[in-house]
């Protein structure tokens, strides 16, 4: 964490340097398309929200005896439901600092996923701050730093009974599980627009995490976007986006997945300056933290961005 503080710190001062440019989305003419999975490089003020759900498919659960051996499997669907609002604040032309806040809920759908996954709650927050590195007319460069954490409570029927099997009735069995995880991420973001209706955005980043449920890890990422603005070719205000991202702590499923792979399409509204709306569907692959399966994902957002 001390690393990552130093690099960002290293950013800033590189950045003040950089020559007075007005701040704003908008490289060669094209106006960035944002993504709810894939963060923007633009140290600007902005409000955003997402609301929306999805599916989990053949989430798979072990019965596991007291000899360790699997007796039996549950499987079913999960149900995904996620809201969350961030605001950031442009503090100079080439800083600034945002705050986001997440709640959600994930439930199973039949009997046999009610039973192995229940009903589990969760509420995050992330602190971060954006610099602008370096800027032309098609290209910027960013560096950003996060801290993350996500609070998670769950009734888990499932787990209470294998806790049984595995120790008897104790005073330490419960029917209500919680945990949290946390993160501190560095990362570096790029943007280009080779045209004023093409946009293509990308992000690496890197740090540590912790899940309450799995020792402290290192935690690699990233992600891309490829914008297209339809408004610009003369044809309607319509934007697409197309995505891919991999993420080491997925919000609201850290405890569930140690890495979720992300394929997305997003449809936008883009006849406002200074507004856009639009849906944001994505395919995700998830790596079980307590199995050796993958399980897949449909989750569709309604997506609210307004730079004031």
């Amino acid at each position: 964490m001390r690393k990552a503080l130093l690099a960002f710190s290293v950013l800033v001062l590189s950045a003040a340097n950089l020559p007075a440019q007005e701040p704003g989305r908008v490289l060669n003419g094209y106006e960035f398309i944002p993504s709810r999975i894939v963060p923007d490089p633009f140290a600007i003020t902005y409000f955003g929200s997402t609301t929306g759900g999805g599916l989990a498919f053949d989430l798979k659960t072990p019965f596991i005896d007291l000899d360790g051996d699997t007796i039996g499997t549950l499987v079913g669907d999960v149900a995904f439901l996620s809201l969350s609002f961030e605001y950031q604040q442009r503090l100079g032309s080439w800083f600034a600092v945002r705050a986001k806040f997440a709640g959600g809920a994930r439930v199973g759908t039949d009997e046999q996923s009610i039973l192995a996954q229940g009903v589990t709650g969760t509420f995050g927050w992330n602190l971060g701050a954006t610099a602008r590195i370096y800027q032309s007319e098609k290209v910027i460069i960013s560096g950003a730093l996060d801290f993350a954490r996500t609070d998670i409570v769950g009734v888990n029927p499932f787990g209470f009974a294998q806790s049984i099997v595995d120790d008897g009735l104790t005073e330490d069995n419960s029917l209500v599980e919680s945990g949290n995880a946390v993160s501190g991420i560095l990362g570096a973001r790029f943007g280009w627009a080779p045209a004023d209706w093409i946009g293509i955005t990308a992000v690496l980043e890197g740090g540590r995490g912790d899940v309450s449920v799995a020792e402290a890890e290192t935690v690699v990422g990233g992600g891309g976007t490829v914008g297209i603005d339809l408004k610009n070719l003369n044809v309607i205000p319509i934007g697409l986006l197309l995505s891919v991202d991999s993420d080491a702590f997925s919000e609201g499923g850290a405890d569930l997945a140690r890495r979720s792979n992300g394929f997305g399409l997003g449809v936008f509204w883009t006849g406002w300056e200074d507004f856009i709306v639009g849906l944001e569907t994505t395919l995700r692959v998830l790596e079980r933290r307590d199995a050796e399966d993958n399980f897949e994902a449909f989750l569709a957002t309604f997506n609210l961005r307004y730079w004031p």
